[in-house]
């Protein structure tokens, strides 16, 4: 069990918050051409791994904190990972799809004529990753859900954001990505079942894992949620995709000896 320790959780953080601002330091050497390709790969996955272990034991000393004040929360610990800090770009498409929308469980934050909420602050973070500033985009995401750890929208697109750049990442690293983007999701919809983003990643996810019972479950559920129409299209093939799969492993298991 991690020992309860704010001094240490203290240090954590600020030993996060310099390993961010050293990958940003070393993203801007990179484009600047100050330093060589291979010691930029090097540096960056050294970076990268310290930075996914102090997050993972930051992410630990809150969850000890959390169960001390909340015993049933326990169920509700996950691992946050940002080992794709200095890897891959987000698809342009999640600009569109997490713009203009107002989510549910929205929270109003800031001060001023018109207050900011956390969904609008998540809502920038996805632009930052669109525009490959993937350290600032981490660092987006970790204070809006400091500040709003139930936001709907910033569970789900660093999930999805997780899943997408996982890919580029190789090893166990990029497995890790994929398995914490995959819980992100799951943890997004625990915590507002009617946001419709999380359920269509989660069913491109369970499809790509080859679960079309999963993936069906999550498209049903999307269907009767009425999604906008950016996330309606997302899915608009993969139910036919789904379908055909689950009649292909029920004949399968029909016609077997």
């Amino acid at each position: 069990m991690t020992r309860l320790d704010p001094d240490a959780l203290a240090a954590l953080e600020e030993e996060r918050d310099f390993l961010l601002r050293s990958l940003e330091d070393l993203e801007r050497e990179h484009e600047a051409g100050d330093i060589d390709e291979d010691d930029f790969r090097e540096l960056s996955d050294g970076y990268t791994a310290r930075t996914a272990e102090v997050l993972r034991a930051i992410s630990e000393q809150r969850a000890a904190f959390d169960s001390a004040d909340r015993p049933s929360s326990l169920g509700r610990r996950i691992t946050i990972v940002a080992g794709i800090l200095a890897v891959g770009i987000l698809a342009g498409v999640l600009v569109s799809q997490a713009s203009g929308r107002r989510g549910a469980g929205e929270t109003i934050t800031g001060a001023g004529a018109i207050p900011r909420t956390a969904t609008q602050d998540a809502r920038d973070c996805v632009g930052l990753t669109s525009t490959n500033k993937i350290a600032d985009a981490v660092a987006c995401y970790r204070k809006v859900l400091d500040r709003d750890p139930k936001n709907p929208t910033a569970l789900t697109y660093l999930g999805w954001t997780l899943v997408l750049t996982s890919g580029s990442i190789e090893g166990e690293t990029g497995q890790q990505a994929f398995d914490t983007g995959k819980a992100f999701l799951a943890k997004a919809v625990k915590s507002d079942p009617t946001f419709p983003d999380a359920y269509a990643f989660t069913a491109i996810v369970a499809e790509r894992e080859g679960r079309p019972l999963d993936a069906k479950a999550a498209l049903d559920t999307l269907d009767k949620l009425n999604p906008p129409p950016d996330i309606a299209s997302l899915t608009d093939s993969l139910r036919d995709k789904v379908e055909k799969e689950i009649r292909t492993a029920t004949t399968t298991t029909t016609s077997a000896p």
